[in-house]
C-alpha cells in the first residue's frame, strides 16, 4: 500500500469585517487532494507538533517579503513580518527534519531569500500576462500574479526553468530536498510541478 502523504501550509491573516481570520485559499487544498494528498494548516502556536508528523512544507503564495531580510528597502513592499518569521521557523524545522519543501510562487521567493539570495522587480512585459518557460524536461505556458523574481540566486540552488525574457520560474537543490516554482501550479492543476516534487518520496 502507498504511504499516505501529508503537507503542511503555514495559515496567512485575512481580515474581513475587520476581524481577522486565519486560513488559505481553498485552491491550494483542492490541488494536493486532486492527487491523493491530504494537507494540514499551522501557525506559530501549532508549527513544532504540525510539522513533525507532516511529511513536506509548503509554502504558498501571498504579500512581499520584508526587504529587510535581503538588506534592502522598498517603499512599495506590503508584508507581513509574522508570516515571514513563521516561515523561516518552518523552513529551519523542516531542514533539521530532513523534510521536502515545495515553493509557489512567493514560496520561491523566500527560499531563495532565506539561502541569502535576493529578489527584484519583474520586466513589464511580464506581470499579468500568461507566458512560456523552458526547462530542459519542457516547454510550457505559466501563469503570472507576481510582481518580484529572483535578482541573485540563494546558496547551492540550481535553475531549472526561465521565462522568454528571462525570470527565474524553476530553482531546486536535490540534495535538501527543495524544489520551487514562480508561477501557480494550483490554479492549473498543473501535474508537472506535483511530479517532480514528489520524485523526493520515490
Amino acid at each position: 500500500m502507498k504511504k499516505e502523504l501529508i503537507f503542511a501550509i503555514p495559515i496567512r491573516y485575512y481580515y474581513k469585517n475587520k476581524q481577522k481570520i486565519l486560513g488559505v485559499y481553498e485552491r491550494y487544498i483542492s490541488y494536493f487532494n486532486h492527487y491523493q494528498i491530504k494537507t494540514v494548516l499551522f501557525s506559530l502556536d501549532n508549527l513544532d507538533i504540525v510539522l513533525n508528523f507532516a511529511n513536506a512544507l509548503v509554502l504558498i503564495g501571498g504579500d512581499d517579503i520584508n526587504p529587510l531580510k535581503y538588506n534592502q528597502h522598498s517603499k512599495f513592499a506590503v508584508f507581513n513580518d509574522d508570516i515571514d518569521n513563521l516561515e523561516f521557523l518552518a523552513i529551519r524545522f523542516a531542514l533539521k527534519r530532513k523534510m521536502p519543501i515545495l515553493g509557489i510562487c512567493r514560496g520561491l521567493q523566500i527560499l531563495n531569500v532565506y539561502f541569502k539570495g535576493t529578489l527584484k522587480e519583474i520586466p513589464n512585459s511580464h506581470y499579468g500576462f500568461h507566458h512560456l518557460i523552458s526547462s530542459v524536461e519542457n516547454v510550457k505556458k505559466v501563469n503570472s500574479f507576481h510582481h518580484q523574481c529572483i535578482d541573485e540566486i540563494g546558496l547551492n540552488f540550481t535553475i531549472l526553468a526561465k521565462s522568454e525574457d528571462f525570470v527565474i520560474e524553476e530553482i531546486e537543490d536535490q540534495k535538501r530536498m527543495i524544489y520551487a516554482v514562480e508561477y501557480h501550479p494550483e490554479i492549473t492543476l498543473d501535474e508537472d510541478v506535483i511530479k517532480h516534487f514528489l520524485k523526493f518520496f520515490d
